[in-house]
């Protein structure tokens, strides 16, 4: 599969960038082949993510979304690992301030548990980490200047953007859930007939009709 469209940075900037304290998660599902990538291309359009070659590698990373990123691991029976520095501050004045002009006068750091490395086996179970992070670490330039957000990178950064975000966070959970995907909607729906399910789908169908679109 043609691969000259998607990012491509390295494993020690990947793995670098992951240890500032102000980055979204890294996860990495280990070496797949072409036709493996196909899936993980068809996945991450449907659920606007973007997939990152890992520089002579057959590695994959992606940016936040490590949920999803290790169900596709699963899905393929593929090893993954998430790597980030547990970390989380606040203005210490007024927030809506803050929102409103980007002026604090200073930050309160609520979390501090340093660099963290999760690993899963081809199962989705947690196992030792089969990726070296100690490792010469690099500058990270390329990955700082594309402005990735813990929260809203997901929905920025993909080739296409997703018109609603509350829509989109459905169909994660439903994914996630072993949904099915609906073609038409191009949005995964509860599998089950139980009685929460039902309210899901009466719920997308819903905003779907309340926001005027055919699909996302």
């Amino acid at each position: 599969m043609e691969k000259k469209d998607f990012k491509e940075v390295s494993i020690e900037e990947l793995i670098t960038y992951s240890k500032q304290k102000e980055s979204p998660k890294i996860t990495i599902i280990e070496s797949i082949t072409d036709e493996e990538f196909k899936y993980v291309d068809l996945i991450s359009k449907r659920l606007f993510i973007e997939p990152i070659i890992v520089k002579n590698t057959n590695m994959i990373a992606f940016i936040s979304d490590s949920s999803i990123v290790r169900k596709i691991a699963k899905d393929l029976n593929k090893k993954s690992q998430t790597m980030y520095y547990d970390f989380c501050k606040m203005p210490s004045g007024s927030i809506t301030i803050y929102a409103l002009t980007g002026y604090t006068k200073g930050w309160t750091i609520v979390r501090d548990n340093g660099y963290q490395v999760e690993s899963f086996d081809e199962n989705g179970e947690k196992c030792n980490a089969w990726l070296d992070t100690n490792i010469n670490e690099v500058d990270t330039t390329y990955l700082n200047s594309l402005g990735f957000s813990e929260f809203t990178c997901t929905v920025q950064i993909g080739r296409k953007k997703c018109s609603n975000i509350e829509i989109l966070e459905h169909s994660r959970l439903n994914y996630l859930n072993d949904g099915i995907y609906n073609d038409v909607r191009n949005c995964y729906y509860p599998a089950k007939n139980s009685n929460k399910d039902i309210a899901e789908y009466n719920k997308l169908e819903k905003l779907f009709k309340k926001w005027g679109f055919k699909s996302i």
